[in-house]
């Protein structure tokens, strides 16, 4: 697919264009309605309205320019003006899926939410306040929405169960408060766990979560993991952090968050040149966010009508990457937070022509039945500072427009109709724009020019640290390449069988370093002792899962790595097809070993007799190592258990010195510990008790670590109260957590 009508135009990559890119573009996309996990300020700005009292919310440009486009029928115009003007209701969703999603839910239910129904709600004012209600398009009832405002539910004595239950859920990460129209976008997707799925522009990372959700949904220790691949990218470093650590709590090995422009993010390709290429691809780019005003007030003094023109041609891009990226058959989905049609349909309009019919536009309709939805238009206005343009005349008589942006007799007979528009007074939500492609036939990939220059550059800085003379020989080819404006096409390492090796990405920095292009390298874990000692300490077989295949580190020396990361085999095969270096990692896989040494006089002799690990099991990498760990694992007494996790200690014996310690009561339990070397172990309560309150060893299994005169709790304060909280949802279990 030829890129020309995407690069010719100004606003480009969102770079140093104007006011309208850039900057401009990364401001609004902050403002967006994902509140990630309830993590970032800017989601809690949005809802509380606390700074925003003294805005008109009024703009006659505004009311204008959405009365001329019609995405609004005249009847609904004034419901439609006092709905944006309205405090946006605060909405969460309960994370994970399963047994404990739900038993949260039938919590929720059955004890806060109706205790509030038992009396009338009212606000300072004794308006009346409407109960908490679950949003009727969102399957079995786990994202909910409250007509409340922050300061409502931190003033009013009625409301203080809900606000503290948000608070601490939030921060326990078993809800995320995100907005329900940002639910939206990953149903359309159709995750299903073997699927390659990428997500362009991914923080804050709520989407992102949604979708490991769906990858690893019928994962319970006795199912295989997921198969598939989550690629999760976005262009600021900093928000690539936050992506991480709100996507963390997923647990997951399938994750890879990336670095680069959504517009020019790096073509992969396999060892005969074919296109690595995804199943399912979520382009929710950056816009003007004309439609989060109820969140974020302060767009209506300086919303205008050019906002959206300088944001087309970058969006135009991103979805034309998209398109490239693409599997045959495969879905992509186009998304905004923004009600112009300059950003939506005609974004939408321009690439169907673009694609030459590669791209079919989906009709789904009978996909989430219970969303109201507006269809989407066939024709519309284009405004800039000058006013109204009825055609394309040329950039010099107009203000940052181009040809795309405009309805032609070619457009109005696409049936651009099956788009969705949402509107904020159908269901009470901010506003959002949702297209949905199928991709029918393959299409022509043109390199971005910039990114091959950097390729080359990379890999001849690379080959030429290298000592062997066939390496050496090999950078000579890699300069004559890049001379004549190609790249060097290396396949990617097998082993005997076929299968992909890792490469060492990244392992020498431009300066001779550790790192690489300022991020942490990723390494292939491969030493035999490192390896070898945690199969053997922890029982876990090499059939059940390839840790001497498909584990990483970001420690330039791989024989003493800091953390262990274990990936899949599909995600070992996209790293291993990189073989130019192209991908800039920031996060990859699940962190499940962590390096604690034990500096103790019995090492030596624990070394000798193969009992000996320097790497600890991680809570992250508990979930989905369980299943495959065979020793040391310890099943406490129930009393014991709940013991360890409101204390964090239980000692073997009593002292006199620190009466306050709580001593293991089970004298099974103690002879099971003291049985086991120094180290780490997991508790997990016995079957009885489990099937007492009904919950699964996976859910309830924790980090420990057996030391000299203690077993010691290796789980964070926060996750420590999460454990608690699933015990409560599950059986109502009293405990002290004091």
């Amino acid at each position: 697919m030829g890129r020309g009508r995407f690069n010719k135009r100004r606003g480009g990559g969102g770079r140093g264009n104007g006011p309208q890119s850039g900057a401009f573009a990364r401001d609004f996309k902050r403002q967006k309605r994902d509140g990630g996990g309830g993590m970032d300020a800017r989601g809690e700005r949005g809802n509380a309205h606390d700074g925003y009292h003294d805005i008109q919310k009024t703009n006659k440009a505004f009311e204008t320019y959405y009365k001329a486009q019609n995405i609004v029928p005249e009847s609904e115009w004034e419901t439609f003006l006092d709905c944006m003007r309205s405090p946006l209701p605060m909405t969460f969703r309960i994370n994970g899926s399963g047994k404990f999603a739900t038993d949260m839910r039938d919590q929720l239910e059955g004890t806060l939410f109706a205790e509030l129904l038992k009396e009338e709600l009212k606000d300072e004012e004794q308006n009346e306040l409407p109960p908490p209600k679950p949003l009727a398009w969102y399957p079995e009832r786990l994202a909910w929405q409250c007509s409340y405002t922050r300061a409502q539910l931190r003033r009013l004595p009625a409301l203080q169960g809900i606000f503290d239950f948000i608070k601490n859920a939030n921060e326990l990460g078993s809800i995320s408060r995100q907005e329900a129209v940002s639910m939206i976008p990953p149903f359309f997707l159709d995750a299903q766990p073997h699927h390659r799925i990428l997500d362009m522009c991914a923080s804050p990372g709520s989407k992102t979560f949604q979708i490991l959700e769906r990858m690893h949904g019928d994962f319970d220790g006795n199912t295989k993991l997921p198969t598939g691949i989550v690629v999760a990218n976005d262009v600021d470093l900093k928000r690539c952090n936050l992506l991480t650590h709100q996507t963390k709590r997923a647990n997951s090995p399938t994750l890879l968050v990336t670095n680069h422009e959504a517009q020019n993010y790096p073509i992969i390709k396999g060892p005969k040149g074919e296109l690595f290429d995804f199943d399912a691809i979520l382009c929710d780019v950056p816009c003007s966010g004309d439609a989060t005003m109820r969140k974020a007030p302060d767009i209506w003094n300086r919303w205008t009508p050019g906002n959206g023109n300088g944001l087309h041609t970058l969006q135009l891009r991103i979805a034309a990457r998209g398109a490239q990226l693409l599997k045959v058959g495969g879905r992509l989905v186009y998304s905004t937070c923004s009600l112009n049609p300059i950003e939506n349909e005609a974004v939408v309009a321009a690439l169907l022509k673009e694609c030459d019919g590669a791209l079919e536009l989906l009709d789904v309709s009978d996909e989430l039945p219970d969303l109201k939805r507006s269809p989407g238009l066939r024709d519309w206005q284009v405004w800039d500072k000058f006013g109204y343009h009825p055609s394309f005349r040329g950039e010099e008589q107009m203000f940052k427009l181009c040809e795309t942006m405009f309805s032609d007799e070619e457009t109005k007979k696409l049936p651009l109709e099956r788009c969705l528009r949402l509107l904020p007074h159908h269901q009470d939500t901010g506003g959002f724009f949702v297209a949905v492609f199928q991709k029918v036939k393959p299409m022509e990939i043109k390199e971005d020019v910039n990114a091959k220059k950097q390729t080359v550059k990379e890999r001849v800085r690379l080959s030429l640290n290298v000592n062997a003379k066939n390496e050496i020989e090999m950078s000579h080819e890699v300069i004559t390449l890049a001379r004549k404006g190609q790249t060097a096409s290396i396949p990617p390492e097998v082993d005997d069988k076929g299968e992909y090796l890792l490469p060492h990405r990244g392992a020498t920095g431009p300066n001779g370093g550790s790192r690489w292009l300022g991020i942490d390298p990723v390494l292939p874990v491969n030493d035999p002792k490192v390896i070898n000692s945690i199969y053997s300490v922890y029982g876990i077989e090499s059939d059940d899962i390839a840790l001497h295949k498909n584990c990483v580190t970001r420690t330039a020396d791989t024989s003493r790595p800091k953390r262990v990361y274990t990936i899949t085999d599909s995600l070992r095969q996209y790293l291993a097809c990189d073989v130019n270096e192209s991908l800039r990692v920031t996060s990859c896989g699940l962190k499940a070993f962590e390096r604690q040494e034990i500096k103790d006089e019995v090492k030596e002799q624990e070394e000798t007799s193969g009992a000996m690990c320097d790497f600890r099991l991680t809570q992250d990498g508990i979930p989905m190592m369980f299943p495959f760990v065979r020793k040391r694992i310890i099943r406490p007494t129930f009393d014991d258990f709940k013991a360890i996790l409101e204390r964090r200690t239980l000692a073997f014996e009593y002292s006199a010195e620190a009466p306050q310690r709580a001593v293991i009561s089970c004298a099974e339990t103690k002879k099971a510990l003291l049985d086991l070397t120094l180290g780490c172990c997991i508790l997990v309560p016995r079957d009885e008790d489990l099937a007492a309150i009904n919950v699964s060893k996976a859910d309830l299994a924790i980090a420990c670590w057996r030391g000299r005169t203690s077993c010691n709790l290796l789980v964070s304060k926060a996750e420590t109260i999460h454990f608690i909280d699933k015990i409560k949802v599950n059986a109502a279990v009293k405990m002290d957590t004091s």
